[in-house]
């Protein structure tokens, strides 16, 4: 056997031993379509790889173009090809109201002072958010997928992080201590990932990122909101992907319930150290208890990319993570906003956006939304579908392909997307090819 007969046998043997991977990852991840393509293909390709070369009569020309072959793509599908994100998104110029989040508008109730002044200001809300108001609430018995012992443990959970929104803040030291930025900052990241953080980023707060006046929380409704915190303390909470698959059942609810305690847990504790330091401190937690926008400033921490469907996107776990932030006056050091392809990816994969099913993730381009260029939800169409089915739907989450667990195999074309667009346009085919392009759900009236 010569030298390119080797190559060539080698090759073949890192094809099936890859293939043989990917079906084994398949079955751990309960992927069965994946796994029977994958494993047909580690079955099959050793015997075309093993005959085809007495068709040629073993041509060292065959060996030799085989071998051309498979450098090309291996070249086109790791080498930098392709136009990558330059981070110029530009800059936040306005600032968001709360009292027209959904959330908010949900809970203004007809009759109340509340519901008067909102809509007596914003009059073309009315006829969608009354249609909305007739819909079950989320959790509650009449929603599809309406579990009488699972939602009620949900609603239970939502209801602790609830009545821990006073703790958020509290009483500062008097005496400062600590004066080295990047000591601190080492110190506070390890903390955060000792008590269950995933991944920790720092960033300086664009003010426009705040909310303009409170529509939810302990303080008082319309009030405008102040704040003389300067830094961001930003981190991921991985969420279960098996709980994530259930989705849009009770299970991905359930998950993000899970993760939003933790969040609380965590930033709480962190907020309360920085302030026993002699800095003021806030958790921004979940609960009604927001202050500002979270994704744009874990973007700016650099853990991660915005995505077509509006959540981050984690370069290790795609969109399948609820996020925990802290904010402070105590002055850290920063990290940057990174691309690993994410951006381009979403620009021609879309799955998200046909997945849809209230159709709420926009096909088209961006738009610019307060000087920031951004894919614009349709924030109405998405919460009404919440309604109906009485969970927090996560479909978007569910299809989009950054959520495979991280592993050597699916790691393999997050490595290719961050550098090439060939790899990008590939990995989409394959994604669709193995696990479908849509996702089948059962139909159910707007």
């Amino acid at each position: 056997m010569d030298y390119f007969q080797l190559i060539y046998y080698i090759i073949g043997t890192a094809l099936v031993l890859i293939l043989a991977m990917f079906a084994l990852s398949s079955l751990r991840e309960k992927k069965q379509r994946a796994f029977r393509i994958s494993a047909v293909s580690a079955i099959v390709l050793p015997v075309i790889w093993l005959i085809v070369p007495f068709l040629f009569n073993h041509s060292g020309y065959y060996f030799i173009s085989i071998e051309l072959l498979s450098l090309i793509f291996l070249t086109l599908f790791f080498a930098p090809i392709g136009k990558k994100s330059n981070h110029d998104f530009g800059i936040a110029n306005a600032r968001v109201d709360e009292r027209d989040i959904m959330f908010a508008r949900s809970s203004y109730k007809p009759g109340t002072e509340k519901y008067e002044e909102y809509y007596g200001k914003n009059p073309e809300k009315k006829k969608t958010d009354d249609k909305i108001s007739r819909l079950p609430r989320l959790l509650e018995e009449g929603g599809h997928y309406y579990d009488p012992v699972l939602s009620k443990k949900v609603e239970d959970m939502f209801v602790i992080e609830e009545s821990r929104i006073e703790d958020v803040d509290g009483d500062v030291a008097s005496e400062c201590r600590g004066t080295d930025i990047d000591s601190i900052t080492r110190e506070i990241k390890k903390q955060v990932l000792d008590l269950g953080g995933d991944e920790v980023g720092i960033c300086e707060i664009n003010p426009m990122y705040f909310y303009s006046n409170v529509g939810l929380g302990p303080e008082p409704y319309g009030s405008e909101i102040v704040s003389t915190h300067k830094f961001s303390i930003m981190y991921t909470l991985e969420m279960d992907y098996f709980k994530v698959e259930t989705a849009p059942k009770i299970g991905t609810t359930e998950e993000s319930a899970k993760q939003y305690l933790k969040a609380q847990d965590i930033s709480i504790e962190i907020a309360r150290r920085i302030r026993s330091m002699g800095y003021s401190a806030r958790a921004q937690v979940s609960g009604s208890n927001y202050q500002l926008m979270l994704p744009p400033l874990a973007y700016d921490a650099g853990l991660g990319e915005i995505g077509r469907n509006g959540y981050l996107i984690s370069e290790k776990f795609g969109p399948r993570v609820r996020l925990g932030c802290i904010t402070t006056e105590l002055k850290l050091k920063t990290d940057k906003p990174k691309s690993f392809g994410a951006v381009e990816f979403c620009e021609i994969c879309k799955k998200c956006s046909v997945d849809c099913p209230s159709g709420s993730i926009p096909r088209n381009g961006k738009l610019t939304v307060r000087g920031v260029e951004k894919w614009q939800l349709g924030i109405e169409k998405c919460y009404q579908y919440w309604r109906i089915i009485g969970t927090d739907c996560g479909l978007c989450m569910k299809v989009c392909p950054f959520s495979h667990p991280s592993n050597f195999i699916h790691n393999i074309f997050r490595f290719g997307i961050k550098n090439s667009v060939i790899a990008r346009r590939l990995s989409i085919i394959g994604d669709d090819l193995v696990y479908r392009r849509k996702f089948k759900y059962k139909k159910m009236d707007k």
